[in-house]
């Protein structure tokens, strides 16, 4: 039995190693049979047809040693890799008829990488060829957009040539060079050196562009530097002459002369430059002499402008002066007239001094430069900037001037006030004093009488200063202030006082009820008796009774307040 079971042990290891063996085999002679397969792709590449293609071309110079060279790599392929590759797949499949697994797999590995680098070389190399097939056909189609530019810009000088100036000959010169450049580049196609006559094309195609470019520029660049920059000088010097010799002008820091010279040789300078076809030189030094120019027609044209803003702004200016000057002439009389019924600070007289300095300045200003235009002296520029400053100044002057006079009558106005003012504290003494007599008091606090007496003192000092011939409103209207806060304080002083009297007077009638009972209360409704009739402290009077009730009966003093102010506010209605 234990025989059996090991026979049939054996026999089913036997099938499964065999399975497995059939398997593994199975996939490697697919992995072989795939590179097999890949193998003659690759050597079915046309790239021997490709060779004997360009054989037939007449090669020389660049173009013949670069085939060979791509030729000679093609034969060593076929020599040495496609051998390689051969040997390599023969390995692989004997190593595994043998069953030698690991083996087979490396030289499979091998085969891949070699197939896979062999094939880069090869379609490098097909690419090249076939590169070398066209070049000839790709110089000729660029050749041909070289030849179109470079016939237009032959038709150009040809048909044009006027406009092309001093860089004529030059530009001339270098469609023969370009010519030239042709005709090595026509031999070499010939000479079936199709590489060499590629870079020749290159330099050839750049130095056309480079020449298109300046025939499409000059032109313009010639046309200003020939005729528009001459024509401008021109039109500068005869302006400055007008302007100068004939009007009279004169110029600040005049250099017009010499700056006009600096232009006709940058002009010279820049036309030799155009000559030799230097364009990015004469491009930079073009916009330099447009700005000078630009700026001696700016010089001109301001001092033009200027003379005739002066023109307009002079009588409205001379205007102006009239009126500020005749206008602080008549507040200096004002100031005169209300400075002998009013004392005035010295910051007025001043203010006025320095205005009439200012007005006196500006009128020299203006009569100088008058002179200076009517002797044909004046720099018009100057002159304007002149007429704006002072204009703003007299501005500034006419506002200074409007504040003082409103200051002179405001004195008036306040006078008026203060009167109005003392009319109004008399007043309210007198209602004061009836309203404190009417409430048949035993008498009043000294420090009361005193703030009463003190108010109705300076009331009346107040009354007198501004009785006096010359008065200071500055002094007067502190002495109001504190008049009106002496009045204000008095009449909340006399409202406590009756207040605290007339609520001690109805707290000692609420005590009454309790002096039976509390003969405490008795004791403090003498005690505030004295204080009332005899030393006339009510407050203190007030606060002594309203404790006392307060102990007896909380809230009292609260309840008897209240009833109090109702009946005070009814009584007001």
């Amino acid at each position: 039995m234990k025989l059996e079971t090991v026979l049939i042990v054996i026999v089913v290891l036997a099938i499964i190693a065999y399975v497995t063996s059939y398997i593994m085999k199975k996939k490697h002679y697919q992995t072989i049979n795939k590179l097999e397969q890949q193998k003659f792709e690759l050597m079915d590449t046309p790239i021997a047809d490709i060779i004997h293609n360009v054989k037939t071309l007449s090669l020389t110079g660049q173009t013949k040693k670069s085939f060979e060279q791509w030729k000679d790599r093609w034969k060593q392929i076929e020599m040495t890799a496609f051998p390689d590759i051969e040997n390599l797949l023969f390995d692989a499949e004997q190593a595994t008829d043998r069953l030698q697994l690991i083996k087979a797999s490396k030289a499979e590995t091998k085969t891949g990488e070699l197939i896979k680098s062999t094939d880069e070389k090869t379609k490098e190399i097909q690419l090249a060829l076939n590169e070398l097939l066209k070049s000839e056909e790709k110089n000729s189609q660029a050749i041909k957009k070289v030849q179109e530019m470079y016939q237009g810009i032959r038709k150009k000088l040809l048909t044009q040539s006027f406009s092309f100036g001093v860089a004529l000959d030059k530009l001339e010169k270098q469609l023969t060079f370009l010519e030239l450049s042709f005709a090595d580049f026509s031999e070499l196609t010939s000479s079936g050196d199709h590489i060499e006559a590629e870079e020749v094309l290159g330099k050839v195609s750049q130095e056309t562009k480079e020449l298109n470019d300046a025939v499409t520029i000059i032109p313009s660049l010639v046309k200003e530097i020939s005729h528009e920059f001459p024509a401008q000088i021109q039109e500068l010097k005869e302006g400055y002459h007008e302007l100068k010799d004939v009007q009279k002008f004169i110029f600040l820091e005049d250099t017009m002369t010499t700056d006009i010279a600096e232009v006709e040789k940058d002009i010279k300078q820049v036309e030799k430059l155009l000559e030799q076809c230097e364009i990015e030189e004469v491009q930079k030094l073009d916009v330099v002499i447009q700005e000078k120019i630009n700026h001696l027609y700016d010089v001109m044209e301001a001092e033009i402008n200027a003379k005739q803003l002066v023109a307009k702004e002079q009588p409205v200016l001379a205007e102006f002066i009239a009126f500020v000057n005749k206008r602080n002439k008549q507040l200096l009389i004002e100031i005169d007239r209300v400075s002998q019924s009013y004392k005035l600070e010295d910051t007025v007289f001043e203010q006025i001094k320095e205005i009439q300095e200012q007005i006196d300045e500006s009128q020299q200003n203006f009569e100088t430069f008058t002179n200076g235009m009517e002797k044909n002296q004046a720099v018009y520029t100057v002159v304007a900037e002149s007429f704006a400053e002072d204009g703003e100044k007299l501005t500034r002057i006419e506002e200074k001037q409007e504040a003082l006079i409103t200051q002179l009558t405001d004195l008036r106005k306040e006078e008026t006030e203060v009167k109005e003012k003392i009319d109004d504290f008399e007043f309210n003494m007198r209602g004061i004093k009836r309203y404190i007599e009417k409430q048949h008091l035993p008498g009043l606090p000294e420090e009361y009488l005193d703030l009463f007496f003190v108010t109705t003192e300076r009331i009346e000092k107040l009354a007198k200063e501004l009785n006096k011939l010359k008065i200071d409103m500055t002094e007067i209207k502190k002495m109001c202030d504190m008049c009106e806060d002496d009045v204000e304080l008095l009449i909340d002083k006399t409202e406590e006082i009756v207040d605290s009297a007339l609520l001690t007077e109805y707290m000692m009638q609420y005590a009454n009820r309790y002096r039976n009972d509390h003969p405490e209360i008795g004791e403090v409704i003498l005690e505030s008796n004295t204080l009332f009739n005899k030393e006339f402290q009510y407050k203190e009077s007030l606060e002594v009774i309203s404790t006392a009730l307060e102990i007896v009966e909380p809230g009292s003093f609260k309840k008897v307040e209240s009833q109090y102010y109702e009946e005070k506010s009814r009584n007001a209605k």
